[in-house]
């Protein structure tokens, strides 16, 4: 196979997921960086989903299983190949586009020569296709805002998919890398965000596989907990899976570099996110209309002339205006319940979204 045609072929394998890999030349060239040309032709015949063993590749690949081997850990270290650990024996799979190949080498938090040819062609790859991929082709996103409890008015009765400490409490293992996307943007030439970066979290085996790889470092439940309320004091806005069951991925993002928010803000793409089944309200009898909640709306949803006002229709129930209101006037109330949108198990929001894609899983 041509050198072209096997990053084309790769491209379209990597496709088949619910967050794809759409075609555009600025995804060859990150193919090219990413994969050599015998990794690539490897790639094509690896599976997405479910991993499998070595000698199940063996059988697949019609590779020597020490090769084999031997390339799929090297893969595995350069952040393409995901290994399952913890049982008998390792297993591997192709890792997608995200969750995956285009966070690993960020990941780490380290400038390298790879980083700053990767980071501008990232960059361009989301305007002209990427964000249109995430939310533009389905109107169930694969992820959604989650804010803390203690930005809620009332916590008792919120469904347990909806408070965020106990959506950690419940995960296997905890670990913590740098935001990709902030870094992205830094090594891209367009300026480095004010916010940290050590702040983008990961569980079960997921979290596993970054910390054996060193792009990630181990945490606790309670470290996971402070990291969350220090985003939010910082004004970060908490977004995981979108579906029931065990969470993999926390980002803690910001309105000037993260994709789930420069999509919807800057590229109109409506479907980035879902929103959380809450929305801010404020009380006008102890509003000061200091205007610290209206600064710190990632969406711009609120606005100060007498007092503080939120626009329902804009506001992502996020809570990052809370934590600094000094008249403690601002808390995030349930939604009524039309305008609630239901967290759905994984099997379904994952068939539903390859349904609106028109996709069928490539195992």
């Amino acid at each position: 196979m041509a050198q072209t045609d096997v990053y084309e072929t790769l491209a379209e394998h990597l496709h088949s997921m619910p967050i794809g890999a759409p075609k555009a030349p600025e995804l060859i060239e990150i193919l090219k960086i990413l994969f050599t040309e015998e990794e690539a032709s490897l790639g094509v015949k690896l599976p997405l989903f479910p991993a499998m063993t070595v000698d199940a590749l063996v059988e697949r690949t019609g590779m020597g299983k020490e090769p084999l081997k031997a390339m799929l850990d090297r893969m595995a270290k350069k952040g393409t190949v995901f290994v399952e650990l913890g049982g008998s024996e390792p297993q591997y799979r192709l890792l997608p586009t995200v969750v995956g190949f285009s966070e690993t080498p960020f990941w780490p938090g380290k400038r390298t020569e790879e980083t700053e040819k990767l980071a501008p062609l990232w960059m361009k790859y989301a305007v002209n296709a990427f964000y249109h991929e995430i939310g533009g082709l389905s109107d169930t996103p694969v992820v959604r805002v989650v804010p803390l409890e203690q930005t809620l008015a009332d916590d008792r009765r919120v469904s347990p998919y909806e408070q965020l400490a106990e959506l950690v409490k419940k995960t296997s293992y905890q670990a913590v890398a740098h935001c990709p996307c902030r870094l992205m943007r830094d090594h891209a030439g367009m300026g480095k965000c004010s916010h940290s970066t050590e702040n983008c979290l990961h569980f079960g085996s997921m979290a596993r596989y970054m910390v054996a790889q060193g792009m990630a470092r181990q945490i606790t439940v309670e470290e996971t907990l402070a990291i969350l309320k220090r985003a939010n004091e910082e004004g970060l806005v908490h977004v995981t899976n979108n579906f029931q069951g065990e969470i993999d991925t926390i980002c803690n993002c910001c309105s000037d570099a993260c994709i789930f928010l420069t999509g919807l803000l800057f590229m109109g793409e409506k479907n980035m996110f879902a929103r959380s089944n809450f929305v801010c309200r404020i009380n006008e009898d102890t509003c000061l209309a200091c205007g610290l909640c209206a600064e710190r709306c990632p969406v711009k949803a609120i606005e100060v002339e007498e007092t503080a006002r939120v626009d329902a229709a804009k506001c992502i129930g996020c809570g990052v205006c809370h934590p600094t209101c000094p008249s403690e006037s601002v808390k995030l109330v349930e939604r009524p319940e039309p305008e609630k949108r239901p967290v759905l198990p994984m099997a379904e929001m994952v068939t539903k979204v390859m349904s609106d894609k028109k996709r069928q899983f490539k195992f």
